[in-house]
């Protein structure tokens, strides 16, 4: 039986008597700071811009040295884009490439997004009740596999199951995306796979415009978004599970929901509220059902839902009017997402904040601040705002506006109340490097990795136990290059206690930096370190929580 113990094991070839540990320096377990979710450092007293955090903290260092906070110590953000596949927007490029070429596309962008210094994907699966991945329960989808729906790849492969692979060793981040009722982008049902929504549920598929859309009041339809979900969480090794704007449809002139037959239902059954209460209700219980669902299965999965950026304008539990004016979310597509904030049943929101800094109508920075806001996020729920970066293409906006966005999501009075990164919309502005994004992204915004923010709510003592854990460095005789082994049971990685091992290089005087992250499965075997220095390492659970960390040099 293998014992369960943990412990690194660093390798210095060549070197009998290397003094590897060179502090205990309790200082840098001192954290994450509220503001930058960074941990503390020791620094000289006059560097250091906050009150020391903690006292005889710095026993490795001169006597001048604090226990402080610093802005240059690598903070945690939430870096994440969207990658859209209705309409194959922006992968796959065509559903009648070839599964080799769908594949390379697919490597590409995920590179490139990796290049750019973004750590999540949100990755469409399911565009409009089909499925981009192995489904037993929905058809292979048009957008991967073309006409007729539900023709199987060939040869098999798993999509999701593919950037899952990719993006691990990437220090990414993989959100399965999901469209909760939309069932496609053309008003008929004629060519529908057999096990389609719509083909299933016929009496809950309605026309509208240019769409058909299942009623969100039917049970059936919503035990089937619910169903499709806790699928995907259940077989799949996500990191979270994401839901968009589409609930209920953006309203058409002319056109007006179908849903009269359901309330009449609902009505009839003893039901009290009014068309619009009624329709937020089935809304609002999908969202609850869906949290609760999820964490139940696998309580690290993070649920997330991207409402439209604007919230009842001009009313007094919205926006104020002037200076913001535009579409309700609240009345027209029946989205209560200030009481998914309120209630906890998130973990992050991301508002699309799809407008510029300077218009007073829609202003980015306002926006945010309105939805971080105590009123709306008491509970400090992560709030990651969306940005439009492909209006740069559309709309000719320079890269340094959505820089300026993500420095204002930055700034500390922002970050201490919920607003911990942004997620770019859409991925084909990183594929196709348009106006030299990745170089821009990657060496202005995101020069540095850095890990995701922590989820202190959805902590168990099971997952908390990493903070009580600390890797052990050992040393070797023999002559080779440096690498760093670690040997931890199986079962620990599985459930997520040690999900990554970080490792920290310090590079200038009081600053470290993230010099590689490393994948819970492949801590056991050899990891390189490829220059000489102070490093430091510590394991990371499925929540970002930290254990306690173990400094080491070489040589």
């Amino acid at each position: 039986m293998m014992v369960q113990k943990l412990f690194l094991k660093f390798v210095i070839f060549g070197i009998a008597n290397a003094n590897l540990v060179f502090g205990a320096d309790p200082c840098f377990d001192v954290g994450p700071d509220p503001v930058t979710g960074g941990y503390a450092i020791c620094l000289q007293q006059d560097s250091c811009i906050t009150e020391p955090v903690a006292e005889n903290a710095c026993p490795s260092y001169p006597s001048d040295y604090s226990c402080c906070y610093h802005h240059v110590f690598p903070g945690r953000e939430h870096r994440g884009a969207w990658i859209a596949s209705v309409t194959n927007i922006d992968w796959p490029t065509s559903p009648t490439s070839s599964v080799a070429a769908q594949q390379q596309q697919l490597t590409f962008l995920i590179n490139q997004i990796a290049d750019a210094g973004l750590n999540a994907v949100y990755f469409q699966v399911r565009p409009a009740g089909d499925a981009l991945y192995q489904s037993d329960i929905e058809p292979w989808s048009i957008y991967l596999t073309g006409e007729p729906q539900g023709t199987v790849p060939s040869p098999m492969w798993d999509p999701l199951e593919y950037v899952i692979n990719l993006c691990k060793p990437l220090n990414i981040q993989v959100h399965a995306w999901i469209n909760p009722y939309r069932a496609r982008l053309t008003p008929t049902s004629g060519g529908l796979a057999p096990n389609h929504m719509a083909i299933q549920y016929p009496q809950c598929a309605y026309p509208f415009s240019t769409y058909l859309w299942m009623d969100p009041g039917c049970e059936v339809v919503q035990n089937r978004t619910y169903s499709v979900a806790l699928d995907l969480v259940t077989r799949y090794d996500l990191d979270g599970l994401h839901m968009d704007d589409y609930f209920y449809p953006y309203p058409v002139t002319g056109w007006v929901f179908p849903d009269q037959n359901t309330y009449n239902e609902y009505l009839q059954s003893g039901g009290v509220l009014g068309l619009d209460d009624w329709r937020r209700d089935n809304v609002n219980r999908l969202i609850q059902r869906m949290n609760d669902g999820i964490h139940e299965v696998k309580p690290w999965v993070i649920f997330s839902v991207s409402p439209f950026g604007i919230y009842r304008a001009g009313h007094p539990d919205g926006m104020p009017s002037p200076p913001i004016v535009g579409f309700d979310q609240y009345s027209e597509i029946y989205c209560d997402a200030k009481l998914w904030l309120k209630e906890g049943w998130i973990d992050i929101l991301q508002p699309q904040l799809y407008w510029r800094i300077a218009p007073p109508a829609q202003s980015y920075p306002f926006l945010l601040d309105w939805w971080v806001a105590e009123g709306q996020n008491p509970k400090l729920r992560h709030v990651c705002p969306g940005n439009y970066l492909s209006r740069v293409d559309i709309d000719g906006w320079p890269l340094w506006e959505i820089r300026d966005q993500i420095d204002i999501t930055r700034e500390p009075a922002n970050r201490k109340r919920g607003s911990w990164g942004n997620v770019q919309f859409s991925a084909k502005m990183f594929r196709d490097d348009f106006g030299g994004s990745v170089g821009f992204f990657g060496n202005f915004i995101y020069p540095l990795p850095a890990l995701q923010p922590v989820y202190p709510w959805l902590s168990n003592s099971t997952f908390s136990k990493v903070e009580t854990m600390q890797p052990i460095i050992l040393k070797s005789k023999e002559r080779s290059s440096i690498t760093v082994n670690v040997t931890i049971t199986k079962d620990i990685i599985t459930s997520g206690i040690v999900h990554k091992l970080a490792i920290y290089k310090h590079a200038t005087e009081g600053q470290w930096t993230l010099y590689k992250v490393i994948p819970g499965e492949d801590i056991p075997h050899p990891i390189q370190l490829v220059t000489n220095g102070k490093y430091a390492a510590t394991f990371v659970n499925r929540l970002g929580q930290e254990s306690r960390k173990t400094f080491f040099k070489f040589p």
